[in-house]
């Protein structure tokens, strides 16, 4: 039997071994870049992430849609799974995913923002959410448009200090929340726009910023720096009913990190808080930071905001175990063999009496439960 004799369940199911993951998750923890660089062209001028097939789990799904009509038909829904596009663009997305009855398929978008787009109307934001019901959506963008984009003031005096040209943000909502329909004509806040439940944002690296007079007098260029000093009411709102939120920096001062600790003392739903101010194991982020800086830039300085970091985080913890509903801290940085021991002794010395640590070098705590004397689990204290 040939194989474009087999029944379509069963080249589907051939088909669906090739599905994978976002593959714009795989760098959410790395310094971030652009979501469509390189790039190439698509059907009906879409503009798609172009990987080198070595590093591009997807390529095999674009393989198979340039074999026949048939098989393409089956590939799209798993291809478009993850879809990656640019505002200016969005017209021309919609009309294909419309095209080829994909909308539905679509799990995770990733819209990159190089500028502003206040122009464009009904907003791009809202235009996505309602015609492709996906569960995540990510932005890359300047740090300056996120504020635009929650309608405050961005805070970036000193930006040119950092370099951040980009930011990750990203939102998960439910099935359910994914199909409710924003009003054209009564636009409300981003940050508001579906009753988001995790956060994730990515504010990129901090090292050149060290190498400036008194760094630590800079203010980072961040939506949560933005949202904590204009008292955005869209923010709180936003961060009330989270549950779940993740920051990822690369050696943030201390001062920043206390201004996003600020924000996540304001989540008391949050149940999973993940972070992580180190670059990864096998990033080149230092050393070609340190390159770059041509040696004005004393190392000991970012491990040490790091250190002072860790015992924030730790008194935020405690903060939200009698306040909140936080139930379990991830802390990535224990990925790094040199601060491993330095970090879970630092944490595992405040937190032990509330907290156990799962294993040495998982990195996860979990907020201890007790039974009360009706059997019931408790939070202690």
């Amino acid at each position: 039997m040939q194989l474009l004799e087999l029944p379509n369940e069963i080249l589907e199911r051939i088909i669906s071994f090739h599905d994978t993951e976002s593959p714009f998750d795989i760098g959410l923890l790395e310094k971030p870049k652009s979501a469509l660089a390189p790039q190439e062209c698509g059907d009906d001028g879409i503009r798609l992430m172009s990987i080198p097939p070595t590093a591009n789990k997807q390529y095999p799904l674009k393989v198979l849609t340039l074999t026949c009509r048939l098989i393409r038909s089956l590939t799209l829904p798993i291809l478009f799974k993850h879809a990656v596009l640019h505002p200016l663009l969005l017209s021309d997305f919609l009309s294909f995913l419309k095209k080829h009855n994909l909308p539905h398929r679509v799990s995770s978008l990733v819209a990159h923002l190089s500028g502003h787009y206040n122009h464009v109307h009904p907003a791009w934001w809202a235009r996505l959410l309602n015609e492709v019901p996906a569960t995540s959506l990510g932005i890359v963008a300047p740090p300056e448009v996120f504020a635009e984009l929650a309608g405050i003031h961005s805070w970036s005096n000193d930006a040119w200090a950092f370099d951040m040209p980009l930011q990750i943000l990203r939102f998960d909502q439910s099935l359910d929340a994914a199909r409710t329909r924003i009003d054209y004509d009564d636009l409300p806040n981003f940050l508001l726009a579906r009753p988001w439940e995790n956060m994730l944002y990515n504010e990129g690296s901090s090292l050149s910023a060290y190498t400036t007079y008194e760094f630590f007098l800079r203010r980072t260029p961040s939506l949560l720096t933005a949202l904590h000093f204009n008292s955005s009411a869209a923010g709180d709102s936003l961060f009330a009913n989270l549950l779940g939120f993740s920051f990822v920096a690369i050696f943030p001062f201390y001062n920043h990190v206390d201004e996003v600790l600020k924000c996540i003392r304001k989540m008391k739903k949050l149940q999973r808080l993940l972070i992580k101010l180190c670059p990864q194991p096998d990033s080149t982020a230092f050393h070609d930071e340190m390159e770059i800086a041509g040696g004005a830039l004393d190392v000991h300085d970012p491990w040490n905001e790091c250190e002072t970091s860790w015992m924030l985080i730790a008194h935020t913890v405690l903060f939200l175990t009698v306040e909140g509903d936080l139930g379990e801290l991830h802390m990535d940085d224990v990925q790094i063999e040199g601060v491993r021991d330095n970090l879970e002794h630092s944490l595992n010395e405040r937190l032990h009496e509330r907290w156990r640590y799962q294993e040495q070098g998982s990195g996860i705590w979990r907020k201890i439960f007790q039974e009360d004397k009706g059997g019931r689990e408790t939070s202690p204290g």
